[in-house]
């Protein structure tokens, strides 16, 4: 049911067919009858496969990644073709479609880091109701994969997204790509990204199905000899259950994902797509009752990179029995799956399995029903890029602004006066919008793409404002240099844009530094003599060390990867037209020689100065959880409403903290409360503290508000070091309340009675 008549894909489609299966004359098989319970549909159209017809099912693409595809369809019974695929990390990554000679391109917003920095859980779920609406519709309007190696298959109706792994190390070349380097709010993340992609208004069907990525331990590319095709990641029971699981649990558990993908690595000697624990924990511990695919070529690694069994029919034997991964992006399972099973390395209960897990989601997508009560099926093309979801996007790219410094004031800039655009990004454009895009403009380039500059020059105007390229972003000249400082010597005020960009970090590419470029740092250091009020803005992905500028630069805002309006949002802040200002770093910002202290194959958190705001052990240049705003606020809260409890209950409490805008312009605040354990009785924990919740709040100037928190004694459960075990241990523990820069409160809590485990770690 493609609307062939309405519209066509640019570019062109390879593989659009039929989508809809139980039409005449195959509407007469027992899977087409909507009375029968959804596993006896499933069960009868397993039983009219034949054994030749099931490898082209388990094979992910139509044609890309190695996939030879066919595209999935048994055409003799009608079953239609589906690709599996389809990446929304943040927005759907498809073609656009032309319909009446107008283009429509899918939402883009701002990368997943920039989620994490607006510290609002709201947005999470409106990332994944957004993408499922406009995935719904470029669907019907027949949109392909926009990436040229996929083959461009017409798209499927799951995402492979969201990428919920933990920004481990600063040099991980796809922290653009997760929102944050906490479990907590990973875990919340997928959750809300899940409910909004898979749940919508027709409460019997799938919207789009999620894809969680990538289980687990996955947060290297190439580093230390290795790359992330080879890379075994020993990984202590301690941290697999204190760090590596929590967000998955979450989102698979409160979130009910239908999808799960298994990562490239190895964890403790057994590759993830054939590791034993992992599909324990996933399918028996989680009760998981979606689907499993393989990454694109990760079957393939199990016994060409990894060596963990020696050929083919063997890997498929491991990855169908030992990692239950139902479906190979890749050829392996397509060429060697029916000698596997002629081998008796598995069975064709296995595959049967398999297929199971993945048409069922098919039929929950609504995919064999009829389609006339169906809402899904009829959600028009004036879906796509709507002016709700465009403002939606924009409050979003503004939320994530997080502002790290303003000293004297000297930000918001009034506009009129004259100003130097500076830097390698003051004309970005690519650069905006990371990486796992869906074609953002009709040419398939960027030149729809507001750079800081253009919106700068729309906001102080044409005349008043002055631009100068400076340097590159690893190169520069002494004359840009130069020119740099002579621009900026004519200007009254000084806007710097420096960062980092795909070159630098990116998917397969790790960092080797975490440093600003020493050509930008020249640049800066330059410019700073002049002694012009200067703000820096910076776009990166993965934290950017910048202890010279910190020390120089009066104002320095982090604009992450924030996407295709993200020019207009950076200018917006610069000059005080961002009145929801307040976003908070989702990662802490260490110095620069951090990364000579610990290797980044170290998969532990503890080790070395430690990793991440929980165990991190020395000073950062600017904490996790921090982020200033244009106003100043008042924090007050009475505590919680319990203060002891007996270990092992999950006795729910509450906790109210009062805030008051107290300065002259509106802003928001986050209220972050964690957890630290400080005085145990019975064993120690090198855990320093935990977020347990957060809210975001919006006031104008002297509104206040108040945010509730309903916890849980639960939420002072920690991880044994030795065992793995969750514990609830007795003694005394803070919750502290804070808005991440200058205010905290402290509150003690007692845990009194013997030790108790919650949840053992999982034996296989």
């Amino acid at each position: 049911f493609i609307q062939h008549t309405l519209a066509k894909t640019v570019p062109g489609t390879n593989n659009t067919v039929e989508t809809r299966a139980c039409l005449p004359p195959h509407d007469i098989y027992p899977f087409c009858n909507t009375s029968l319970s959804l596993e006896d549909r499933v069960k009868n159209l397993i039983e009219l496969l034949q054994d030749d017809e099931k490898p082209p099912l388990l094979t992910a693409r139509e044609g890309g990644g190695g996939s030879p595809g066919p595209p999935g369809n048994v055409s003799r019974i009608g079953l239609p073709e589906y690709d599996w695929g389809v990446n929304c990390i943040h927005g759907v990554q498809t073609s656009c479609v032309e319909i009446s000679g107008k283009t429509i391109c899918p939402t883009s917003f701002p990368n997943p880091v920039n989620f994490g920095a607006t510290w609002n859980a709201s947005a999470f779920l409106s990332l994944g109701s957004t993408i499922a609406t406009e995935l719904r519709a470029l669907w019907l309007l027949g949109a392909t994969e926009e990436s040229a190696w996929s083959g461009r298959p017409h798209a499927g109706l799951d995402c492979w997204s969201p990428n919920i792994n933990i920004n481990r190390d600063p040099r991980w070349g796809r922290n653009q790509e997760v929102p944050s380097e906490d479990p907590f709010i990973n875990g919340l993340f997928g959750k809300q990204y899940t409910l909004g992609l898979q749940e919508g208004e027709d409460e019997r069907y799938l919207k789009v199905i999620v894809t969680l990525k990538h289980w687990d331990a996955y947060s290297l590319e190439d580093s230390d000899g290795v790359t992330r095709h080879n890379f075994d990641a020993k990984v202590s029971k301690f941290a697999l259950q204190d760090t590596y699981w929590p967000a998955f649990k979450k989102a698979v558990i409160e979130g009910k994902a239908k999808g799960v993908m298994c990562s490239y690595n190895a964890v403790n000697g057994q590759p993830s797509c054939a590791n034993d624990l992992l599909a324990q924990v996933l399918r028996d511990q989680w009760q998981f009752d979606g689907y499993m695919t393989s990454d694109t070529g990760a079957v393939a690694d199990i016994y060409q990179q990894h060596k963990f069994v020696p050929n083919a029919t063997k890997a498929v034997a491991a990855a169908l029995r030992n990692g239950r991964c139902d479906m190979d992006s890749g050829a392996v399972y397509h060429d060697a799956l029916l000698d596997a099973v002629s081998e008796g390395l598995c069975s064709m209960e296995d595959v049967n399995q398999a297929l199971y897990n993945t048409l069922k989601l098919r039929f929950q997508l609504g995919l064999f029903d009829p389609i006339e009560d169906q809402p899904y099926w009829h959600i028009p093309s004036s879906s796509v890029n709507t002016t709700a979801s465009q403002e939606l996007n924009m409050q979003i790219t503004l939320e994530s602004m997080v502002l790290l410094q303003n000293n004297q004031n000297i930000l918001p800039f009034p506009s009129g006066d004259k100003v130097a655009v500076i830097g390698p990004h003051a004309k970005a454009q690519s650069a905006l919008v990371g990486n796992y895009l869906g074609q953002l403009c009709p040419d398939d380039g960027y030149d729809c793409i507001v750079s800081p500059l253009e919106a700068i020059k729309a906001i102080n105007g044409e005349e008043a404002t002055l631009y100068s390229k400076g340097s590159g972003i690893l190169l520069c000249l002494d004359a840009e240099i130069s020119d740099a400082v002579s621009v900026a010597s004519k200007a009254d005020r000084v806007i710097l844009l420096l960062g980092i960009n795909e070159t630098i970090e990116s998917e397969s590419h790790d960092r080797t530094s975490i440093d600003l470029p020493a050509c930008q740092h020249k640049l800066a250091a330059a410019l700073a003599k002049l002694g012009k009020p200067t703000v820096l803005v910076l776009i990166n992905g993965g934290m950017v060390a910048i202890e010279e500028e910190k020390s120089s630069i009066q104002a320095i805002i982090e604009a992450g990867y924030p996407g295709f309006v993200g020019g207009t949002a950076i200018a917006r802040t610069i000059f005080g037209q961002n009145p929801s200002l307040g976003g908070k770093l989702p990662y802490t910002v260490y110095y620069a020689n951090y990364t000579s202290e610990i290797k980044m194959s170290d998969m532990e958190l503890t080790n070395g100065p430690g990793r991440s705001y929980r165990y991190f052990k020395g000073t950062p240049l600017w904490p996790f959880g921090f982020g200033l705003a244009y106003t100043t606020f008042n924090i007050t809260s009475d505590g919680p409403s319990l203060n002891s409890f007996t270990t092992g209950t999950n006795t729910t409490f509450s906790l109210q903290v009062h805030v008051t805008n107290v300065g002259k312009v509106a802003g928001d605040e986050v209220v972050q409360v964690y957890m630290a354990p400080k005085a145990l009785t019975q064993r120690t924990s090198p855990l320093q503290r935990q977020l347990i919740g957060f809210q975001r709040l919006h006031l104008n100037p002297s509104m206040s508000a108040t945010a509730s928190f309903h916890l849980c004694a639960s939420a002072f459960n920690i991880v044994a070091t030795d065992s793995g075990d969750i514990v609830s241990t007795p003694g005394t523990y803070n919750i502290i309340v804070t808005n991440g820069v200058n205010l905290s409160k402290k509150f003690n809590i007692t845990l009194s009675g013997k030790e108790v485990i919650v949840e053992p770690f999982p034996h296989v």
